[in-house]
């Protein structure tokens, strides 16, 4: 192996499998649109302008033509949710500049509670977690979002689905 090359990092496999379950079972619910990097520029104290990037898990958009910004997280734990929440939020504000009706959706799966790496399991449920955090918890799958969804939405891939999806990866 050469000395620039890298070891393939299970954790992000693992992270990369599930994305790809949870963007599927979104294309029954939401459609699907083909960006995935927010960019926008700021302007700095010295009136110079930085542009920067974001890279989004997904992006979609609803029946009544609300975008919907997608953070999938693969640990429960409450550095990871909080993260999560950070980087969702952040890309909420920053699009709701130019499309108002835009809202995000943190799907979180605890692989922490079937794979080492990922913290263990959750010591706190993620529901209770997002408890006076203004996120709205939904069901997984959602069914749908409000016509008007604005704000930020939560959905826990119950463990079950998440040990199927880690099976059918070979994590399991």
């Amino acid at each position: 192996m050469n000395a620039a090359e890298t070891m393939p990092d299970y954790r992000t496999a693992l992270t990369q499998a599930i994305e790809n379950r949870v963007r599927e079972q979104l294309h029954g619910v939401l459609t699907p649109t083909r960006y995935r990097v927010l960019r926008w520029e700021e302007t700095g104290p010295t009136n110079r302008s930085t542009v920067r990037y974001r890279e989004l898990d997904g992006v979609y958009k609803t029946p009544s033509g609300a975008t919907v910004l997608l953070e999938v997280k693969a640990s429960a734990s409450k550095g990871s949710l909080s993260s999560g929440v950070r980087q969702l939020r952040a890309a909420v504000d920053t699009l709701a500049v130019a499309l108002p009706l835009t809202c995000g959706l943190l799907v979180v799966a605890d692989l922490g509670a079937f794979v080492e790496g990922f913290g263990g399991a959750a010591a706190t449920p993620v529901i209770d977690y997002l408890i006076g955090t203004n996120i709205e918890a939904l069901s997984w799958p959602p069914e749908s979002l409000a016509p008007s969804a604005k704000g930020l939405f939560a959905s826990v891939i119950p463990q079950e689905a998440a040990a199927v999806w880690l099976a059918e990866a070979g994590a399991l």
